[in-house]
């Protein structure tokens, strides 16, 4: 009885590093249903491992910790704190939101099979704010994304097309653009994706941090369209700003520069 969670989490640790069959994929996913513990254990180690794969902890302290993942929420009166309360304060500190069962899926893919010369294959919704901060914008922008990733995309740009009205800061702005672009990007509508990155970086208010992720995002939408000169300088620029995306952007333009390195 006392092996079973030892054998669970073995299985995550082989089905993050890509070690599982298919038939082990499934029969894992099946135990996980009614284990919620053991999925945030599954979330944590897929995480951390992307974020290492991307340098997020080389500016750990960059940015203030203040984003708790949706799907980490407990009820006040649990007492006994999961595998994912231990390792919150890295995952808040990069300011990362992944949002159900869809985005998991999708980062669980790319963790497993890294991208190295192509686009990426995915872009993580983010929201920067914490859950006892939630605003008019954050409802909005969750159910966006919550609409997008059940397949409802016109719901989810309907969503984003009605909080446009309201009276937002330019920042909120920012926050509701990266949205729409991230939806249009991972619904593959790279040319729309590619304008709403661009007008991104021509808000004048945009604060730094802000303009390193999406002018990250714009370069792999401009390599989505085959638009490799216009990507690479876009990542240049990513390393010139030397933020939390600087050591991977370093890692795909000297690919995109030596492609048979």
């Amino acid at each position: 009885m006392t092996s079973q969670p030892t054998s669970i989490k073995t299985k995550i640790h082989d089905f993050v590093d890509g070690n599982l069959a298919e038939n082990e994929v499934d029969e894992l996913w099946a135990q996980l249903i009614g284990r919620p513990d053991d999925l945030d254990y599954l979330q944590t180690l897929a995480t951390l491992k992307k974020m290492g794969n991307e340098g997020k902890f080389d500016h750990l302290y960059d940015t203030e910790p203040n984003v708790i993942p949706l799907s980490a929420a407990r009820s006040k009166e649990e007492a006994v704190p999961t595998f994912y309360e231990k390792f919150k304060p890295y995952l808040v500190a990069a300011s990362v939101l992944i949002i159900g069962f869809a985005i998991l899926f999708n980062l669980l893919v790319s963790v497993q099979q890294p991208q190295t010369t192509g686009a990426i294959s995915m872009i993580e919704y983010e929201i920067e704010r914490g859950v006892d901060n939630q605003t008019i914008l954050d409802n909005y922008l969750q159910e966006a994304v919550s609409l997008a990733t059940n397949g409802s995309l016109e719901a989810a740009f309907s969503q984003l097309d009605q909080a446009s009205t309201l009276n937002l800061t330019p920042n909120q702005v920012i926050d509701l653009q990266m949205v729409r672009g991230a939806i249009q990007y991972n619904s593959q509508n790279y040319s729309d994706a590619l304008q709403t990155f661009e007008n991104i970086n021509l808000i004048e208010e945009i604060d730094r941090l802000s303009l390193e992720k999406s002018t990250w995002y714009l370069a792999n939408t401009q390599l989505q369209l085959g638009m490799i000169d216009e990507a690479r300088n876009s990542m240049q620029e990513v390393i010139e700003l030397d933020g939390s995306f600087s050591r991977v952007a370093k890692q795909k333009l000297q690919n995109l520069s030596n492609p048979n390195s």
